[in-house]
Order: C-alpha cells, then sequence, then structure tokens
C-alpha cells in the first residue's frame, strides 16, 4: 500500500513495489528497485548487467521487458502541478517539466518515457504516456478515461490515465507483446 506522505525517495520505492506486485502478484521479491542517483542514466552492476535510465530500475530479469520499453521517472507532492497551467500555457508549469525529464531521459536511452507521479492532496497517482505507447495499446484503452495533453512542436504528447486502473487493464502480458497470437 502506497503511503500518503512519501516523497522522494520513499515514493520511488512505493511505485517499485506497486509494479513488482504488478507483475509477480505479490510485492516480494522485488523485481524493481530505485536507481542510486535516481534520473540520471548509469550502468548498474545488477542481474541484469545493463545501463538504464530513469528513477526506477530491474534487481530480477522477470521484469526486463518493462524497462527495456519504459524509462520510468517518477514525481510525487508537487503542490503546484496543475492542468489549469498548462491550459494557460505559464512559464511554471511543473507538469510539463516533469514530462520533460522522462522524454529526455527517454530518448537518451532509446526507450518510451512514463511519468508516475502524484499532486499532493491528490487522491491517487497518475501515469503518462506518448503517443508511441497511446497508440500501442489504445485497443485496450478504449473504456479508460484519460487527460490529452499537447505542447505543440517543442514537446511530445502526453496521454494521463489514473495509475491503478491504467496498470489494471495494461498488463505484464500486453506490455510483453505475448497477447497477439
Amino acid at each position: 500500500m502506497m503511503s500518503k506522505s512519501a516523497k522522494g525517495g520513499q515514493w520511488e520505492r512505493n511505485i517499485c513495489k506497486y509494479l513488482s506486485k504488478w507483475i509477480n502478484g505479490s510485492e516480494k521479491p522485488y523485481v524493481f528497485w530505485r536507481g542510486r542517483g535516481s534520473g540520471a542514466m548509469f550502468t548498474n552492476s545488477n542481474e541484469i548487467g545493463e545501463s538504464f535510465s530513469g528513477d526506477i530500475y530491474c534487481v530480477r530479469p522477470e521484469g526486463k521487458f518493462l524497462l527495456d520499453k519504459f524509462s520510468i521517472e517518477c514525481k510525487n507532492g508537487y503542490s503546484g502541478t496543475s492542468l489549469d497551467k498548462h491550459l494557460k500555457n505559464n512559464k511554471n508549469d511543473t507538469l510539463k517539466d516533469f514530462w520533460t525529464q522522462a522524454v529526455d531521459d527517454a530518448v537518451k536511452s532509446d526507450k518510451l518515457p512514463m511519468l508516475i507521479f502524484k499532486k499532493k492532496g491528490s487522491p491517487s497517482p497518475w501515469v503518462g504516456i506518448s503517443q508511441i505507447s497511446f497508440n500501442n495499446y489504445d485497443k485496450y484503452l478504449n473504456d479508460l478515461k484519460f487527460v490529452h495533453l499537447r505542447w505543440g512542436k517543442e514537446l511530445m504528447d502526453c496521454y494521463l490515465f489514473e495509475m491503478k486502473e491504467f496498470f489494471k487493464v495494461i498488463t505484464p502480458v500486453i506490455v510483453e507483446g505475448k497477447n497477439e497470437i
């Protein structure tokens, strides 16, 4: 269960536990853990032995498929995160900054961006994915509500979903691509 007040490193650990449970049906054994110096690309010596980016890395082989596709950025507790700022083109758009960081890390590692964030005081976290990911999974996402953020040519679009609903529909089998015959 995710703590309502988790910030920074604790938030990343909570997301790692959530994603481990998404894969295993249980938090343990941990499949993911927060990266040392999260947010920066580096090589970590683990069972997988690969370089990665974002805030989360794989500590067990069964999660490799997720981080082969996605660079995951985790953010929590920013009260200034607001869709209103996006609509008003404010200079201080925290959500845009989060997405920019997720996209930059993903591009550097030749992966797709994924942003998992929770606004301070919000009841539930959100997951943001790119247009490419949305197109890959659109037939599964038909019944989910989402917010489509467009910044024009300066930054790729972001599709925001309520996190638990997203991962209920987008299963490990779907991400691995094993659902196609």
